[in-house]
């Protein structure tokens, strides 16, 4: 990264009351969630590995396995 830029995202981080490991931190959590939704290579990586249970693998591949049961069986109104 340049040296501007790097000067740029520290200031603005120390704006935001965050360290610099915790802005890039999310920005790689948010942007691997969104991967595990939208490219199908991601998403089997991730639904085919294990993960300790209440880890935060675990959570998000199980939140997407739900998320995969409610598309195959969508609940009908009585």
């Amino acid at each position: 990264m340049a040296p501007e830029c790097h000067a740029l995202l520290k200031s603005v981080c120390a704006l935001k009351g965050v360290t610099v490991s915790e802005y890039v931190y999310t920005l790689v959590k948010d942007r691997f969630k969104e991967l595990c939704y939208s490219d199908n290579q991601v998403q089997q990586i991730l639904l085919n590995g294990t993960y300790p249970v209440g880890s935060k693998a675990y959570v998000l591949q199980e939140q997407i396995r739900n998320e995969q049961r409610l598309d195959d069986n969508p609940h009908s109104s009585p």
